[in-house]
């Protein structure tokens, strides 16, 4: 093998290691990231009565309520459960990952320190040809990994924010509010009368609705 194909190889491995230790390193830290990120924006339908408001001339006293999403996303049990399932499968597939580069590191090793001074031509092109298709299937790997972690935070945002919804849907039918906000620590919106918040009866009855759907799944 040439020093100039085995030194292009060299830095292609050196890549791709980086690549997949810095993947596996921010696996941990996804889920409750994104999870923050994306209940910040979540429409779980801030405007909420029996009927539409059309025009807010007419409704001078209209009923107000607010959550914090920071403390729903806190202490809502489906969203922990949820944040821990995605956890778990992201360190699952960086295992799987992690034992697919040790074995590839092994070939690696095996193939550059072979003695290519009589090697024709058509060996030293399968060697080459062997280390960049190890290196694809390392790629492949990480490619198909986040794809389906990507898959199950959708599908685990998705849910989270059906329960939140259909929560105050509910909930709203007898508490009439015209307007229900929900708020962020570090958001645009200044809270000046506490008596507003609706945060504890709407964690009780998120975890108090998700339990039973959980028992029911279990029967």
């Amino acid at each position: 093998m040439s020093k100039r194909t085995l030194l292009l190889l060299l830095v292609f491995w050196n890549v791709l290691l980086t690549g997949c230790i810095i993947w596996s390193l921010t696996r941990a830290r996804v889920p409750d990231r994104i999870l923050k990120e994306k209940l910040a924006t979540i429409n779980t339908g801030d405007t909420l009565s029996g009927s539409t408001v059309s025009d807010t001339a007419r409704s001078p006293n209209a009923k107000i309520a607010f959550f914090f999403m920071d403390s729903v996303q806190s202490q809502f049990e489906l969203v922990k459960e949820s944040s821990d399932r995605v956890r778990s499968e992201g360190k699952r597939m960086e295992s799987a990952l992690q034992r697919e580069m040790d074995k590839a590191q092994a070939r690696y090793q095996t193939l550059v320190g072979k003695d290519h001074t009589y090697s024709t031509q058509a060996e030293l092109a399968k060697d080459q040809a062997e280390l960049e298709q190890l290196g694809q299937k390392i790629q492949e790997m990480r490619s198909s990994s986040q794809d389906q972690l990507d898959e199950m935070q959708a599908k685990m945002l998705q849910d989270i924010t059906g329960q939140i919804r259909g929560f105050l849907e509910d909930y709203n039918k007898t508490a009439g509010y015209d307007y229900i906000f929900s708020i962020q620590d570090a958001g645009q919106i200044w809270v000046g009368n506490k008596g507003l918040d609706i945060t504890p009866q709407l964690v009780k009855g998120l975890n108090e609705r998700h339990r039973t759907r959980q028992g029911a799944q279990a029967k």
